[in-house]
């Protein structure tokens, strides 16, 4: 016999509905076990070039 999952699969979709148009992170705590959804959060400190103006020297 398998166990049963902690969690529904249709429950994941709304914590994941909730987290992305809240943009939260959602958590749940079954039997001791803490099971997260995060909204996908584009990356903020990613490096991009710097353009310098026409006239700077260096």
């Amino acid at each position: 016999m398998t166990a049963s999952a902690l969690i529904k699969e249709s429950d994941l979709h709304r914590m994941a509905k909730v987290a992305k148009r809240d943009g939260v992170r959602v958590e749940i705590e079954v039997d001791g076990k803490i099971i997260r959804v995060s909204p996908d959060i584009p990356v903020v400190h990613k490096s991009s070039k710097v353009e310098l103006p026409d006239d700077f020297a260096l």
